[in-house]
């Protein structure tokens, strides 16, 4: 056992070459064409986006169309206003009706969860049935109101999951959509879920389907390698019936990994794909070929099917951190980690991030907390507040600690995390992310309670979640007007500039000069002092020690 862990621990870090770091990984992130049109739906200006959709409808781009379409309808979620305001000027309004039929059917499905049947309340039932019956006369009117387009019919696919429709309503919108695009992913992958055994089928139905697309599909078209997305509907309990038994496993599996060979790291329309495989080979603890998927999805994950295990983006983190702890303790003794066997995609060569950190209280009492983290930094006085950066050049040479390896302390935000949890003092963490975007945390109570990241147009959140993360960080600074936060937190304008402007609204000291420029700027500012990493023994006995703690340990001098 302890040989395992060794191992783990001794293996650890190298299993992380040619991933794109936890911070760059995104959701469904929209296609290249969409980017500007949705983030100004998310600032509440509809009329980019609404030319977008009449042009796709225009052009049969039924993937984009789709794409964009869903993306929109999770926006008129977190606010329905200007989708309602749509629909009162054009109440026939295809495209309205498409995103309306959408956000209901979103609505619906986050009422009932993810969940298996058992796990969902009677409550949580009555309330998801009855949003889907409100849902059907729009998806009705969207698909009268746009013949030939299948997106509408795509939300009745999912319409006919809920509401438990009998197979011949399923079949009849399954070919209406089909007769409109026979090879749109959308529809397929929808029709997949409704035939898995858990839902209204079987797994023979379910891979014979996924089988027939698949053969059907054209060349180089992501439907041929569909099968993989029927494994992910197979439970883990089940995997052992049979079907499609263990080399017909083997034979989805390797066309998935063909197909995601045949395409460029990060690939748009490959995402999908492979997201599904690096499920599957998870699930067999697959790690070396796991990670090789991972390294060619780089930043781009998708929420099906991560959200079977959770919040998306944070299942996707913690799968992809289980599958490098599963390849560094399975190497043997005296092996080494294997190299990836895939290209790497441009975002891993990215440069390295910039982090200053605002820690209430002053230098001594930080380091203080710091003694059992694991973690090199140099701390620097600013009235109230310490300011924290990482100071790798301070580190022993060739030793970055393993125990800053095992605990995951690649940020200020981790370090954070696992220094100040028990003391209790809530941490703002400023970082710049290479020359296009900068993040602004709050890390608390142990965990990072708010992030937000500018990133330029596509990057701009809801009014809801801007109002959230908001009142976070004024909570967390003791000072600021939470709406103008949320304005700046909501402007698409220069990362930099606004990061500072929000640092300043909040009543933070200024970020030293050179800050996102070079690296380590604090060493340059008068009182700064290096805390370096002590071993897990010394920290304990330094910290059960130290001079300056107003409480210092009895001295038992055997009186």
């Amino acid at each position: 056992m302890f040989g395992k862990v060794g191992r783990m621990v001794r293996n650890l870090e190298a299993t992380g070459v040619g991933l794109v770091p936890d911070h760059a990984i995104v959701v469904d992130a929209p296609d290249a064409r969409a980017v500007e049109a949705l983030a100004a739906a998310r600032r509440g200006a509809y009329e980019p986006v609404r030319a977008l959709l009449a042009a796709t409808r225009a052009e049969a781009d039924w993937t984009l169309r789709h794409e964009v379409v869903t993306a929109l309808a999770e926006i008129a979620v977190a606010d329905a206003a200007r989708l309602g305001a749509w629909l009162d000027e054009s109440p026939e309004d295809p495209d309205a009706l498409a995103v309306d039929a959408f956000r209901r059917i979103k609505e619906a499905w986050a009422v009932r969860t993810a969940a298996r049947a058992k796990d969902v309340s009677e409550e949580q039932y009555r309330a998801f049935r009855t949003l889907l019956d409100d849902a059907l006369p729009v998806i009705e009117a969207a698909v009268a109101a746009s013949p030939g387009d299948p997106v509408p019919w795509s939300a009745a696919l999912p319409h006919c999951i809920g509401a438990q429709a009998p197979r011949d309503v399923f079949e009849e919108c399954l070919g209406q959509a089909l007769a409109c695009a026979p090879h749109h992913l959308a529809t397929h992958v929808h029709a997949v879920q409704y035939l898995a055994d858990k839902w209204h089928g079987s797994h023979e139905e379910m891979f014979g389907y996924a089988a027939g697309v698949a053969a059907d599909a054209p060349e180089g078209s992501p439907l041929r390698a569909l099968e993989v997305v029927a494994l992910t509907e197979v439970e883990p309990r089940e995997r052992k019936r049979g079907i499609p038994g263990p080399d017909g496993v083997e034979a989805i599996i390797a066309t998935a990994q063909a197909y995601s060979a045949s395409r460029p790291p990060e690939d748009h329309a490959a995402r999908l794909i492979r997201n599904h495989l690096v499920w599957v080979l998870n699930g067999r603890e697959r790690w070396a070929e796991s990670l090789d998927v991972y390294r060619s999805i780089g930043r781009y994950a998708t929420t099906y099917p991560w959200s079977y295990a959770g919040e998306p983006l944070e299942a996707f983190r913690h799968f992809r951190d289980g599958a490098r702890a599963g390849l560094a303790a399975s190497v043997p003794r005296n092996g080494t980690v294997p190299a990836p066997g895939v290209p790497l995609p441009e975002s891993v060569r990215t440069e390295a991030a910039h982090e200053i950190a605002y820690v209430p209280g002053a230098p001594q009492r930080v380091s203080q907390e710091l003694l059992l983290c694991g973690a090199t930094v140099r701390l620097a006085p600013a009235g109230r507040w310490t300011l924290m950066e990482p100071a790798p050049s301070e580190e022993a040479p060739g030793k970055r600690g393993r125990r800053a390896t095992v605990l995951r302390l690649d940020g200020l935000a981790a370090v954070a995390e696992t220094a100040f949890d028990s003391a209790g003092m809530t941490t703002l963490v400023a970082r710049r992310e290479g020359a296009d975007a900068c993040v602004l945390s709050v890390v608390a109570k142990g965990r990072t309670a708010a992030r937000h990241r500018w990133a330029g147009a596509g990057s701009t959140p809801s009014q809801e979640t801007a109002r959230q993360d908001a009142e976070l960080l004024v909570a967390a600074a003791g000072q600021g007007d939470a709406r103008e936060i949320a304005r700046l937190l909501r402007d698409p304008g220069d990362p930099s500039e606004l990061l500072i402007h929000t640092l300043t609204a909040l009543g933070l000291p200024p970020l030293p000069a050179g800050f996102g420029e070079r690296a380590e700027v604090l060493a340059d500012v008068r009182g700064a002092t290096v805390h370096r990493a002590r071993s897990l023994w010394q920290g304990m006995k330094d910290f059960m020690s130290d001079e300056s703690d107003p409480n210092p340990p009895l001295q038992l001098d055997g009186r």
